[in-house]
Parts: C-alpha cells; sequence; structure tokens
C-alpha cells in the first residue's frame, strides 16, 4: 500500500526510460482501487496503485 511521501517507480513500456516520483496523495476511488497523486520531476500526475512500483522494490528486482 502506498502512502503520502512514499517513493515510487513509473512502470514504462519496454525500453522507455524509468520515472520516479513522490507520491503527494492518494484516495481510494468508487471501483476500490487506489488512486495516487504522484509528482515527478516535470509534471503532477494521478496513476493507479496497481500500475505502480514502490521504489525500494524496483531496487530488490534490480538488484541494486
Amino acid at each position: 500500500m502506498f502512502a503520502t511521501g512514499d517513493r515510487r517507480v513509473e512502470q514504462p513500456p519496454a525500453r522507455a526510460p524509468v520515472a520516479f516520483g513522490v507520491v503527494k496523495g492518494c484516495e481510494e476511488a468508487v471501483n476500490g482501487e487506489v488512486i495516487l497523486d504522484v509528482q515527478f520531476p516535470t509534471e503532477r500526475v494521478y496513476a493507479f496503485a496497481s500500475q505502480c512500483l514502490h521504489y525500494r522494490d524496483w531496487l530488490h528486482e534490480q538488484r541494486l
């Protein structure tokens, strides 16, 4: 589960650059999905939590 202040990684299409952002807020949508308000270096966007990955999990997957 994400919380305000968490760092997250956008899962881009293959070969696209990875984008890192900070969760500014989150709320549950009508369908039960959690929507995140995320600040990236170049923009602020809304994303579904199910399409996001915690930064620490991404580091683990990359073996960093």
